[in-house]
Order: structure tokens, then sequence, then C-alpha cells
């Protein structure tokens, strides 16, 4: 009897296996002619002496600059960005150090990566531009707001750096202390590099592995020695233009609080507050991508603060 019941749970194991694999097979199979058709093909733009990978798409008078945080890419907006492209322009690409961007004796501080940003939007973009950064993306797409009052009319920031981290990864510069720099890095590359359901490249660009790469791996590194993140502290309140400013209730990296003083500083704001952790533009794509249709339907100074689920 009891040998009947292990033969008859190995073969109910067996076939959960197979229809498991079946189902597997399956959704592969389904998603075979998808990725046939990515959305976008790569291209390589060059920029201050940085060569990165960037995705330049839409139409529409106005552009949307896309920047990623630490230790992503700019596949980190594949779920955004592509429901902007019938009225705006777009572009997002890897800041240097990160994703596949190439480059040599960087410098990896915030005056190194303004320098850089200003070559981009001076090659790659012409008319206004609403910028749209994240985490360390949202402190540089805020000191592009600062930097060109003319050109940058608006700003959404999703849990910007600016104003400082959280106090357990950083010291009282606001620099990653030693003693985190551990766990910092175990998040360095939270995203992977490809995608070939979206983002269509050359087999050669597919073969580099950037959580592998030695550069890259030193270059994640120096940036948390060297780069500011509290650099803005006392210059949010001289943005003048509109800003959308997103937050996760939740966020552990970027604390809630240090919204709630970036958001006192901006003379010209809506904060929406979500309930979700530091990537609300990953969790919760369809919120923010309301969201932020709404703001640049009529970029006002509301003001407000709103919460959503």
């Amino acid at each position: 009897m009891v040998d009947s019941v292990h033969r008859f749970a190995r073969r109910l194991g067996r076939g959960f296996l197979l229809a498991l694999g079946a189902a597997v097979l399956l959704w592969v199979g389904l998603g075979q002619p998808h990725r046939a058709r990515p959305a976008h093909a790569a291209r390589w733009i060059e920029a201050a002496g940085v060569r990165t990978r960037a995705v330049i798409a839409g139409r529409g008078d106005t552009t949307l600059v896309f920047l990623h945080g630490y230790g992503e890419s700019l596949l980190s907006w594949r779920a955004l960005l592509d429901r902007f492209t019938r009225r705006y322009r777009v572009i997002a690409v890897d800041l240097p150090g990160f994703g596949m961007a190439q480059s040599r004796d960087f410098g990896y501080d915030l005056p190194s990566y303004e320098r850089w940003l200003d070559s981009v939007l001076a090659r790659y973009t012409s008319g206004p531009i609403v910028v749209v950064g994240h985490s360390m993306g949202g402190e540089l797409a805020a000191g592009l707001a600062l930097a060109h009052p003319d050109r940058v009319v608006a700003a959404v920031l999703l849990a910007p750096a600016g104003a400082g981290v959280n106090p357990v990864f950083s010291d009282t510069t606001s620099i990653v202390s030693p003693a985190a720099r551990w766990v910092a890095s175990a998040f360095s590359y939270v995203m992977p590099a490809h995608d070939s359901a979206w983002l269509r490249e050359s087999p050669a660009d597919l073969l580099p592995d950037p959580a592998a790469d030695s550069a890259n791996q030193e270059a994640a590194r120096l940036i948390l020695q060297r780069f500011d993140f509290a650099a803005l502290e006392h210059r949010f309140g001289a943005i003048r233009q509109p800003v959308l400013l997103i937050w996760g209730r939740q966020d552990p990296t970027i604390p809630l609080k240090i919204g709630d003083r970036i958001t006192a500083a901006l003379p010209c704001r809506r904060f929406v507050q979500l309930f979700t952790l530091h990537r609300p533009h990953q969790t919760l794509p369809d919120t923010v991508a309301a969201e932020m249709r709404a703001f640049l339907g009529h970029p006002e100074c509301e003001n407000s603060v709103t919460g959503r689920q």
C-alpha cells in the first residue's frame, strides 16, 4: 500500500513538472513573435567624451528627457516611456557608469554629470524640455531645471536624490559611507542590461554584461564615493518651473520625510504619494503615467499633496 502511494506521488510529481514545462514552453513560444519586433532600436550617441546607449522616439515640439537612477539603465523606463511617444519626442540614456555607457576618465561627481548632460541636451535635443528623473537621475533632472530655466519648462521627479538619502546608507556629508557600500553594491544592478522584446541591439552590443564588467563595477564604487546625493538640499527652492513630485510612502532608500522637505521648498509643485517603495514608475506604471499625463496637460502650480493606493 505504501509503495503504491509513493508510485502515485512520483507520477503526480512528474506530471506536474511536465505540465509546468509545457506551460513555460507555450509562454516562451507565444512571446517569440513579440521578441522579433521590439518597440525600439538602440542608438549610440556621443557627448563630452562619453559614448552611450540611447532610445530616441516619438514626435512633438516638446522633448521628455528620461534619467534613470543609480544601478539601473534606460531599461528602467520600459513600462512608461512608450505611453508618451504620440505627443512628445522622448529620449532616454544610459548614464555614465551604468548600462552600456562607455567612458574613460569620467569624474563621476555631480559637476561631471552636469557637464555631460549639458552636452547631451545641446547635441540631441531642441525646443522645450521636460526632465523626468528617478532617484540619482531625479537629482540630475532637478539640476537641469536649475541650469536651463529657458529650456526646461517642467520637471517630473520620482523619489529624487538631492536632499540626501536614508542615513543608514550615508555619512554626515551624504556620501555613501564605507560601512554601507557593500549593501549598495548588492543593489548596483537591479535591472537587466538588455531586453530584446523591447529594444533591438546588435549581437555585439548584447555580449557585455555590465554587472560583471570590472570597469562598470569600479564606476559604481566611484559614484558612491564622489557623488553628492545632498547637493541640492538648499537649492530646490530656486526651481521655478512646475514640478510633479512622486514618492513611495514606504521608500526605504530615500524616505518620504525627505520628500516632505523637498515639497516644502518647491514654490510650484504637485506632490503625489503612492503606496509603494522606491521605484513607483516600475511598480505602479499605470498610476505614474496617469499622473504625468494630467500634469503635462496642465503644468500648473497646484501646491497640493495627493495620496494614491
